[in-house]
């Protein structure tokens, strides 16, 4: 967890920012944290003047109102050291572009952000785009987490999300369940072999990988569960999965490479982070895509 040194924390100044406080607490308090910055951005909307002086608090809170009011937040929400330096940045501009400037400047290693119906697809686009890993927070979860899933498909992305997870596991004394999704191969209707007899070899194959994976990394402290399910949408199934098991936060990895393709999360991961009912972490390592926001910035 000590990887998780400086966290920048998305706030909206809403209700909604509650759980997020909450989480940055929990994660600062697990990783020992040292840096927490808290970024409001806002656009200006244009107000006829007509209609600024008949309604005057429409008119958008300055930059001293957004902080005080995200002061008052934190002084609710945000349980931390005092030894944790936390700062707050109100800046005027799109939310995802005002976030990856703050994070690239400041070499963040992770970005918490809240979703709910407003910011549906802003998480999805820093898991895309942020060089460090993206904590999702759904509007009405808990705060806490006795349970982690760890999805692994035996990639390299996913060895960093078992990494992740294991840490997030034993660092808050909770469980662990790395799971897998499997489906059935392509024109297996036309094979001569029972269905059953077919999804009985192919759990026992995904199994026996599952177990050499736990064999070949160490997985101090915690003994994880192995859960294995025939599915043709991962997502949905790690959905369910969260449900039926009681899970409390979700760890998938996510490509990160410096290249184009860094901006191509994966369809999988991208509805894993749209719909699932708990906290998701998408795991990056640390300063990946960064040639392609200077791409973008040259352009």
């Amino acid at each position: 967890m000590k990887r998780f040194q400086h966290i920048v924390g998305h706030l909206t100044l809403n209700d909604s920012d509650a759980e997020v406080l909450a989480w940055i607490s929990n994660v600062a308090s697990l990783a020992s944290s040292t840096r927490i910055t808290l970024v409001h951005a806002w656009l200006p909307i244009e107000i006829p003047a007509a209609v600024r002086e008949r309604y005057p608090w429409l008119v958008e809170p300055g930059a001293k109102v957004a902080e005080q009011r995200a002061r008052e937040l934190v002084e609710t929400h945000l349980q931390t050291p005092d030894s944790v330096e936390v700062s707050f940045e109100v800046r005027q501009g799109n939310a995802l572009g005002e976030l990856l400037e703050v994070i690239e400047r400041d070499g963040a290693d992770l970005v918490v952000a809240g979703r709910d119906e407003a910011n549906i697809y802003l998480v999805e686009k820093l898991a895309r785009k942020a060089p460090c890993s993206v904590l999702a927070v759904p509007a009405g979860v808990g705060t806490g987490f006795r349970k982690v899933l760890a999805a692994v498909d035996y990639s390299a992305f996913s060895l960093q999300a078992l990494d992740v997870g294991h840490a997030f596991a034993q660092a808050g004394q909770a469980g662990l369940t790395l799971f897998h999704a499997f489906s059935l191969p392509w024109g297996h209707q036309r094979a001569t072999v029972p269905k059953d007899r077919l999804l009985t070899d192919l759990e026992n194959h995904h199994r026996e990988q599952l177990e050499r994976l736990v064999r070949s990394i160490n997985l101090t402290g915690v003994m994880p569960e192995l859960h294995l399910r025939e599915s043709a949408l991962p997502a949905f199934a790690i959905a369910d999965a969260v449900r039926q098991g009681a899970h409390d936060l979700v760890v998938i990895g996510c490509r990160g490479r410096d290249s184009v393709y860094a901006t191509l999360l994966g369809s999988t991961a991208e509805e894993i982070l749209r719909t699932c009912p708990v906290p998701v972490v998408a795991v990056k390592a640390k300063g990946s895509g960064k040639a392609f926001l200077e791409t973008l910035r040259r352009g």
